[in-house]
């Protein structure tokens, strides 16, 4: 009888197991490893992250995996946009390529007692999590979804040093200092009416996109600017098999703690998700709280039962988010009457 490994499969099973292929991603280079059939059985290499540099991982992955290319299964962490060209590449090879959240793979590095973290280590464990859990596959981005994310991210930064230059200026006792700030200001200002021009623009010039930004604009507490978040940070909706799926996404689905008869914590956002669409739906929620009768009821609800006004707003973001999927995907009209009482 074969002993069972420390993730609980035998070794048997293990062996089973398709090809996989890790890719610890930096700036400068991809470290690769591909664990075989037999999962005791892996070669590494060290690839440079440049276009030049994909065509060599592809063609040593061909060399080392005796299998169907379109079998193998490629697995990345989201590490800051490093990983996207390579991504990209590998998925357009035919590839099964997943980009996992780097928290998944820590806690499974925990899981199996890892002491050492280096690149090929790293490498390593991207190619067994891959091999073990099969992760569900990454889509790229369209070149439009891409643009207005960028355009959206961009207008996101300008805006915070529009606010931090305003701070600045109000700290500001010196008279030149605070006429060079104001010209500063000044500037970002302008190119912060740029961008949301260029934005409106792309969106319009791109019927999907336009049709998705004019459903959404329906819900109550939606404006073009919101609308053009969402589109740009949630991304395409039907990779998402629910409403619910499209929340944690986005962290706020409620994270409960509690463990026996003593631990009773109250249930928090989760926050695992994108940070840039929670932000996106905060001041929309307490908007929809006061015009948007379906979350305004849901709201009044929550308030009748005691919970605390931070609590009824991330519930609020929450339910915004559930309605922002089904127009979308329903491809109709926000209508209140689908939400009585909710």
């Amino acid at each position: 009888m074969t002993a069972p490994d420390r993730s609980g499969s035998s070794t048997a099973s293990a062996n089973e197991a398709a090809p996989a292929v890790g890719v610890d991603v930096s700036k400068a280079s991809l470290e690769v490893v591909i664990l075989g059939k037999d999962a005791d059985c892996s070669v590494s290499r060290s690839i440079p992250n440049t276009e030049d540099g994909f065509d060599k991982l592809r063609e040593w992955i061909e060399c080392e995996v005796e299998v169907d290319f379109e079998e193998i299964h490629v697995c990345l962490e989201a590490s800051g946009g490093y990983e996207r060209p390579v991504a990209r590449y590998l998925h357009e090879q035919n590839l099964t390529v997943s980009v996992v959240n780097p928290r998944r793979t820590s806690a499974y590095a925990e899981s199996r007692l890892n002491r050492s973290k280096t690149d090929p280590v790293d490498a390593r464990l991207l190619a067994r999590f891959c091999q073990r859990e099969e992760p569900s596959s990454w889509q790229p981005a369209s070149s439009e979804q891409k643009n207005l994310k960028d355009m959206t991210r961009g207008l996101q930064s300008l805006k915070k040093e529009r606010d931090r230059l305003k701070n600045q200026i109000g700290r500001s006792e010196n008279p030149t200092v605070t006429s060079s700030l104001e010209s500063v200001l000044e500037s970002v200002n302008e190119q912060i009416d740029q961008l949301e021009e260029a934005i409106d623009e792309h969106v319009q010039s791109c019927r999907a996109l336009a049709r998705k930004q004019e459903l959404l604009e329906t819900i109550p507490g939606i404006g073009s600017a919101t609308a053009a978040l969402v589109l740009a940070e949630l991304g395409d909706h039907q990779r998402f098999e629910s409403a619910r799926q499209a929340a944690a996404y986005a962290g706020l689905t409620p994270s409960h703690h509690e463990s026996g008869s003593s631990v009773h914590r109250k249930p928090r956002l989760s926050k695992v998700g994108s940070s840039r669409l929670r932000k996106a739906l905060y001041f929309p929620a307490i908007s929809a709280l006061r015009c948007n009768a379906a979350i305004k009821a849901f709201g009044e609800r929550l308030a009748e039962r005691g919970k605390a006004k931070m609590v009824i707003i991330g519930a609020a973001m929450r339910k915004l988010l559930h309605i922002c999927y089904g127009v979308l995907k329903n491809q109709a009209p926000f209508d209140a009457s689908l939400h009585p009482g909710t």
